[in-house]
């Protein structure tokens, strides 16, 4: 048996932590996630996803997917999420709600 033939039988997630990566290619751009990275620390991670994922990357975030807020389609809609719960904002209320209100 090769050494890559070992099975392991522990859950992935009982021996590292998920980490989230995002990045940057252009000071001008907006962070944008890539994927993901199992490792122990964040330094390790950091390693990793730069290997991965930094190649032409200028800004490299890690977040603890633990510690990440994830939502999708529905729950991501402004409001109560109540069917018939209208989301949408005015221009000035959205401005009031923001700190762009100040720019007016």
């Amino acid at each position: 048996m090769g050494e890559l033939d070992t099975e392991v039988d522990a859950p992935r997630g009982a021996t590292s932590r998920e980490w989230e990566v995002f990045v940057r290619e252009d000071t001008a751009d907006p962070l944008t996630h890539v994927g993901s990275v199992s490792a122990p620390s964040a330094d390790i991670a950091r390693e990793q996803a730069a290997s991965l994922f930094g190649r032409t990357a200028v800004t490299l975030w890690l977040c603890p997917a633990d510690e990440t807020q994830r939502y999708q389609t529905d729950a991501a809609t402004l409001g109560s999420g109540a069917p018939g719960d209208d989301a949408t904002m005015t221009v000035d209320e959205m401005e009031s709600a923001t700190l762009r209100g100040d720019n007016r």
